[in-house]
């Protein structure tokens, strides 16, 4: 009776529980050629190209440098407050981003989805993974901040793989839910800028959680990108392991999420040829 677990029907069953992962990977040309034509149109006619994923971080770490070095005069971190606030910036950046682009991209599209079938979900984690480029882009620059610096990097740092596999998995699922619901109301668009805004003041990125004490901490990590935030600093700038329950727990979750947006997206991506 065991050897009927690992019979072929058996993993024909298996493989059709994640049919809605099966047919993006049935689809991947056609998402790479997404991938690149995102990645043109977002730097198209522009003078320094893909420079601007390093500007904009460098531009806010440089702000928030001389405000709290200058104007304020705060003890944020006892780290240099050039790596701190960038290794606070570089996950926040990518979150951002992969959120804002991939909101208004199924309108964006409305001409291909009002005439030909591809699974939709292609189209916002394309704009996702061209702010993986992005996020690469501006890490090495993180990297020689680091070398600046004369902070070690540690074995620690490879903590960063599953972490970033982690979010991945989170802004897949929210950025989903988010263009979904911005087919119907388009209200979603005009209001994830404030949206962003205020989840931005509720994540530690220009300040740590180490600084906070009692009940509100614990408040912070209801924010997923407290986490994330936290751990990127943990495995990279502080030189320490990532919790493994934590991260265990946090990757179970976002799977759980995604595969459950997923199946919900299929039941009305039927309806977005009607309304757009």
């Amino acid at each position: 009776m065991g050897s009927n677990v690992f019979s072929p029907s058996a993993l024909k069953v298996v493989l059709s529980r994640i049919s809605y992962f099966r047919r993006i990977w049935e689809f991947r040309d056609l998402f790479l050629v997404f991938v690149w034509r995102e990645f043109s149109v977002r730097y198209k006619h522009t003078l320094i190209g893909a420079a601007w994923a390093v500007i904009q971080p460098l531009s806010m770490m440089l702000l928030f440098t001389f405000v709290f070095s200058f104007v304020l005069k705060t003890q944020v971190s006892n780290y240099p407050y050039a790596v701190f606030f960038y290794s606070g910036l570089l996950p926040w950046m990518f979150f951002d981003s992969a959120i804002k682009y991939s909101v208004p991209s199924f309108t964006a599209h409305y001409g291909l989805i009002t005439k030909i079938y591809f699974p939709r979900e292609i189209i916002p984690f394309s704009c996702i993974s061209v702010a993986v480029v992005d996020f690469v882009i501006s890490f090495v620059v993180y990297l020689f901040l680091l070398l600046f610096f004369d902070i070690p990097l540690t074995v620690n740092i490879f903590y960063l793989l599953p972490l970033l596999f982690c979010m991945i998995l989170f802004i897949a699922s929210v950025s989903l839910i988010l263009a979904c619901l911005n087919v119907f109301y388009r209200d979603v668009r005009l209001a994830i800028n404030f949206i962003m805004q205020l989840w931005f003041f509720a994540t530690p990125v220009f300040y740590s959680t180490t600084q906070i004490k009692g009940t509100l901490k614990y408040v912070l990590y209801l924010n997923p990108m407290t986490f994330f935030v936290e751990g990127f600093r943990s495995c990279t700038l502080y030189g320490q392991p990532v919790d493994l329950g934590t991260l265990t727990l946090f990757t179970v979750l976002t799977f759980i999420a995604l595969w459950i947006t997923l199946k919900l997206f299929v039941r009305v991506e039927r309806l977005f040829a009607d309304v757009l």
